[in-house]
């Protein structure tokens, strides 16, 4: 038996083989695309599993990564063979699958979309019913609130969570849950720059002092840097309007290579139950706005690598920003442009 697990949740596939197999007495196999063997492997398999053998479990985890001659030649075998079953994680059955393959069964295994917010919930909550987790509505929100829609990360901090509350994980406080999940610096730091751009600059000041104190202010520029670029390609990019529907985000995102999330914030995109008003970038800010924002921060690149004090330079970043750079660059560095390339500011020519 053929079993195509299609989708993009790698986590809900992961899973069902998971579950599959414990209530299985079966030999059990992951199968990766750079093997050399793999398809004599799985011919041998198909033709005889042998008098006395268990039944076997094949799981081939990355279907999608191999070669269209290798996939012809997997669609060609026959597994009609009895206590043999193969898994094949894709996002996508191809027509030449459903002509070639007698008796397969499809299991859809799909995310929720980004924006779908409470459908993410429901995913919290039932899978942690499913590996031994469970929480409620209540607490799947707090932690989506900390972590967002990474599948992975949700999955992590749902279990780490589960421990350290002894089971008991309704009973944390929201302030003991964010103390708890792991933070991932790219989001801390990314929030630095929305808090500047959207100004909300009393949490700017704060988060500057709490991360001077964990990170390289290298790190924390070079980010900041990231934020302003990001938002200049969005900008060269995007049609300068008040409203973006979904697919025009995705599309946006397509093209510069920014985040789906961070495009849907510049963007001013309101997800469902959000409460304060996002802000359109677009609408606030010009090219030359940007871009002097931009050749700031190398600025203080520069002094900060030879010894400059990072929070004193970022304070005074926010007010320079405040006051829309004019005394700045009134006669400082021309039309120069800047991009990063592995955390360094290089000029464009």
């Amino acid at each position: 038996m053929v079993i195509f697990l299609l989708g993009n949740s790698e986590l809900r596939k992961e899973l069902y083989v998971k579950s599959f197999i414990s209530e299985q007495n079966c030999e059990y196999r992951k199968i990766f695309s750079d093997e050399d063997n793999k398809l004599a492997e799985l011919k041998n398999a198909s033709q005889s599993l042998g008098l006395f053998s268990a039944k076997k479990v094949y799981d081939i985890v990355d279907f999608d990564e191999w070669p269209k001659k290798e996939k012809d030649e997997f669609f060609n075998l026959d597994f009609g063979i009895k206590d043999l079953t193969i898994f094949v994680r894709t996002e996508k059955l191809g027509k030449e699958a459903k002509k070639s393959v007698e008796g397969l069964k499809t299991i859809e295994l799909e995310k929720p979309k980004e924006w779908e917010e409470d459908k993410w919930i429901g995913f919290i909550v039932s899978t942690g019913d499913e590996i031994g987790t469970p929480c409620s509505k209540e607490t799947a929100e707090k932690i989506f609130k900390l972590t967002g829609p990474d599948e992975y990360a949700i999955i992590s901090e749902l279990q780490k969570l589960y421990i350290y509350s002894n089971g008991q994980l309704d009973k944390m406080t929201p302030s003991e849950i964010e103390d708890v999940i792991y933070k991932r610096t790219i989001s801390r730091l990314d929030e630095l720059g929305f808090s500047i751009t959207e100004e909300r600059f009393e949490s700017a000041y704060k988060l500057i002092d709490e991360l001077v104190e964990e990170y390289e202010p290298v790190l924390i520029v070079s980010s900041l840097a990231r934020h302003f670029i990001d938002l200049l390609n969005i900008t060269v990019v995007a049609e300068k309007k008040l409203k973006f529907s979904w697919p025009e985000i995705s599309e946006i995102s397509k093209i510069t290579g920014v985040q789906i999330p961070k495009t849907a914030r510049y963007l001013g995109f309101k997800f469902k139950g959000q409460t304060n008003d996002p802000r359109n970038h677009l609408i606030s800010y010009n090219f030359k706005y940007i871009n002097n924002a931009i050749k700031n921060l190398y600025r203080i690149d520069r002094e900060i690598k030879i010894g400059g004090n990072v929070r004193v330079l970022l304070y005074k970043f926010i007010e320079d920003f405040k006051s829309n750079f004019i005394d700045d660059f009134n006669n400082s560095e021309g039309g120069k442009f800047y991009n990063l390339n592995n955390g360094q500011f290089k000029e464009m020519k």
